[in-house]
């Protein structure tokens, strides 16, 4: 039973992500991917800094906080960057080929979170395959 639950789910994770892919095309895949990584990385260094201000670690503290500076220069270089590539992406000719490439990124994601979904499930003890 759990099997089946869980090839259902990674049928309808293939179509969301692929149609998505596809509808947002390759460039705004990578963007949208980069985003996200940042914001977990902000995340995580803000609990790292709340958690070294109340145990008083302030050399932690001081790297979560020059990290956090870095992260957020290094996201305006990329957005600099895709600004272009973005409006590269809508010409006529490239915006098939972006839309194809974004199908099959939307199809190498969902694999991804389909595997890190199975491997999180086999961590709790529920084997599906």
């Amino acid at each position: 039973m759990v099997t089946f639950a869980f090839a259902a789910f990674v049928l309808l994770l293939m179509i969301w992500r692929i149609r998505g892919g596809y509808a947002c095309g390759m460039m705004q895949e990578i963007v949208n991917l980069l985003s996200a990584v940042v914001s977990l990385t902000s995340v995580a260094l803000v609990f790292l800094a709340i958690s070294s201000a109340m145990s008083k670690s302030m050399h932690i503290l001081t790297a979560c906080i020059i990290a956090l500076i870095l992260l957020g220069v290094f996201f305006k270089l990329c957005r600099l960057i895709f600004t272009p590539l973005l409006a590269v992406g809508s010409i006529s000719v490239v915006s098939a080929v972006n839309k194809l490439l974004g199908a099959a990124m939307g199809a190498a994601e969902a694999c991804l979170l389909a595997y890190f979904s199975y491997k999180m499930l086999a961590h709790f003890g529920i084997y599906v395959l």
